[in-house]
């Protein structure tokens, strides 16, 4: 495989002398598929480079804390045919890579790419500064042939300015021949969705509350994810203060991204005393899906509740414990 770096963003195309010949080759850049980076969730902060191999398509992270969602090939094919003439037997072909426009959303210029054979032979390829050269072994007339591209891809972190979505960096391939004349061109793209990364905050702690012990048997006490308190057992007794609260958390991200939120079905409580184990319940768990659309923030609320078994011999004094509420995109 060939690796070969872009050192400028700006377009330079190498200059041609039309030939006059009746029998010249001519070349035609037929199709460029798109590469396709799929669903990328930007890093909190700074650029992340993701690498793309040219032969099988598959997306390593070379730098930054960025993260791929997706698993799908994420090279480039390029056909060239060449015209109805011998000439063309015989002849190598000259393909420029080039920068072309502007990117668009949080995706920047390409800076290194890499080559591979497809039913086309690459026979050598160097960068000239602004684009790159690809030399191609002859393609024999009215036929054509393929080769594949890789590419270091740039990703702007969520302190960036620039917009999450569809992302877009484009390239121009330009096959002709190698003294000049029977050019084509035509624009590549590498697109990708670009998500901001999700997150997750406590606004609110878990607090059951004053209870009493029963005085025989056994009891509970129970609060509802919507915050609705109840005891059972032989004289149990709630007190007004503290005032009993589910715990509440925000969850944030990309605007109309699916989620999975994680909440643990059990805690423990733990004092001087001794421990308990409390059964937890939850809303706003599971599969979810962020409000808004793609381009904003979005958000769903978790609340978690649950229940604390009591006995005559419960432990006395202040139980306290901790949770992990989860996130992550599907």
């Amino acid at each position: 495989m060939i690796r070969l770096l872009l050192t400028a963003l700006c377009i330079v195309l190498l200059p041609f002398v039309p030939i006059s010949a009746a029998h010249a080759q001519s070349y035609t850049v037929d199709t460029i598929t798109d590469a396709n980076f799929g669903d990328i969730v930007s890093a909190a902060s700074g650029q992340t480079v993701l690498r793309s191999s040219a032969t099988s398509g598959s997306v390593t992270v070379v730098s930054g804390s960025g993260v791929r969602l997706s698993n799908t090939s994420a090279n480039a094919e390029v056909t060239i045919s060449c015209s109805n003439t011998f000439a063309c037997n015989t002849t190598n072909v000259q393909v420029t890579l080039a920068l072309a426009g502007s990117p668009t959303g949080r995706v920047g210029y390409i800076t290194a790419i890499s080559l591979a054979n497809g039913t086309a032979t690459v026979t050598s390829a160097y960068s000239a500064g602004s684009y790159i050269v690809i030399n191609l072994a002859p393609i024999p007339r009215r036929s054509s042939r393929t080769f594949l591209i890789g590419f270091d891809l740039p990703v702007d972190g969520n302190d960036s300015a620039d917009p999450t979505g569809s992302a877009t960096s484009s390239y121009l391939i330009t096959a002709q021949r190698a003294t000049g004349g029977g050019s084509d061109s035509l624009v590549g793209n590498i697109i990708a969705k670009v998500i901001r990364p999700v997150s997750i905050a406590k606004t609110q702690d878990l607090q059951f509350g004053s209870v009493t012990r029963p005085t025989s048997g056994s009891g509970t006490v129970t609060l509802t994810p919507g915050g609705i308190v109840s005891v059972t057992g032989t004289n149990v007794r709630r007190f007004p203060s503290p005032a009993a609260t589910a715990a509440q958390f925000t969850v944030s991200g990309e605007g109309g991204q699916a989620v999975t939120v994680s909440v643990p079905t059990t805690m423990t409580l733990s004092g001087s005393g001794g421990s308990v184990t409390a059964t937890l319940t939850n809303s706003g768990g599971g599969a979810q899906v962020l409000s808004g659309a793609t381009g904003s923030v979005g958000t769903v609320d978790v609340s978690v509740g649950g229940s604390v078994p009591l006995t005559g011999s419960s432990a006395l004094g202040t139980l306290t414990g901790t949770m992990t509420v989860m996130v992550q995109y599907n």
